[in-house]
């Protein structure tokens, strides 16, 4: 996997959800377009997201766009914990999610 800044690589790929990363900063950064949701999409999903990130031996961050009630859901389901409310460059504060700081 190319390590080039700011460009999303596809890491998990199926008909209803694609996860990627994102190199920024020197960290990871972890996008989710999600097409399809249901029970067991989110069966499905869980695990693959439980195979792949398990291999990962650094930490993965993730900072939502939108923050609402899914998005809390969908970080509890990947087992990220918030780490910091962040100001952004464009003067809105965001949640920063981590996962991995306390895996393996």
């Amino acid at each position: 996997m190319s390590k080039k800044e700011g460009i999303k690589h596809p890491v998990i790929q199926r008909d209803h959800y694609t996860v990627y990363v994102e190199h920024a900063s020197g960290v990871r950064f972890i996008h989710m377009d999600v097409h399809k949701w249901s029970k067991a999409v989110k069966k499905a999903f869980t695990k693959d997201w439980n195979e792949w990130a398990n291999q990962q031996e650094d930490v993965l961050f993730g900072m939502p766009f939108i923050d609402d009630e899914k998005m809390r859901k969908w970080a509890v389901i990947c087992g990220f914990e918030l780490a910091s409310n962040y100001l952004c460059m464009d003067g809105v504060s965001r949640k920063l999610y981590i996962w991995g700081a306390n895996h393996g």
